[in-house]
């Protein structure tokens, strides 16, 4: 395991029991620390505000209520993402999202566009925007279906913006295990989304 892992791991587990034992201060840094990242993560995968804000305090309330499952065994970002990931599934559910997506979407240049740049920003045409938006449903249905290391590893690649030794310590492989987690997740990554292209159409 990395040293960074085990001291970034071993931060986590002390700040969990700070927390569960009443501790207001650990709470406050928690809330500090995680509240800014999820929201940029959920943002990446959402777009709208309103959206943004509901999903990351459900996930926060959540995590709260949840803390004492967690055992440490991940980073408490890694925990805290795969309840805002579940929790922005249902609120695509909700807002009836589909991904409706056309055919020439499936080239390699615009799946890694779409992976990078799912942000609908203010200035966006509704046209561009409601392709963005399509954008953003097809790329969350595809790492929904992928497993978990392989949706994780694109999105600390693309989303979160991670280089590869970063991506290696969260994920506490090697770098040379991450470059080849990478390779394996683009090619799951196209099969998925061609796959629901297809039936989509």
């Amino acid at each position: 395991m990395p040293a960074m892992g085990s001291i970034q791991l071993g931060r986590d587990r002390r700040l969990a029991r700070q927390i569960l034992a009443g501790d207001e201060r650990a709470l406050r840094s928690f809330m500090d620390e995680y509240f800014p990242r999820l929201y940029r993560y959920a943002r990446h995968r959402l777009g709208n505000e309103a959206d943004v804000d509901d999903v990351v305090q459900i996930t926060l309330s959540q995590a709260a209520r949840r803390l004492e499952t967690y055992r440490g065994e991940a980073t408490l970002l890694t925990w805290l993402v795969q309840i805002c990931r579940h929790e922005i599934s249902r609120q695509l559910r909700q807002n009836n999202r589909d991904a409706d997506m056309m055919e020439p979407f499936l080239n390699d240049e615009l799946l890694r566009a779409a992976v990078e740049s799912i942000e609908v920003s203010q200035g966006d045409c509704p046209e561009s925007a409601n392709r963005r938006s399509q954008l953003i449903s097809l790329v969350q249905f595809t790492l929904d279906q992928l497993p978990e290391k392989y949706a994780r590893a694109l999105e600390l690649k693309y989303i979160e913006g991670f280089n590869s030794s970063e991506i290696a310590d969260q994920l506490r492989i090697s770098d040379e295990a991450t470059q080849s987690l990478l390779a394996r997740a683009r090619r799951a990554f196209r099969d998925v989304c061609g796959e629901a292209l297809h039936a989509a159409m």
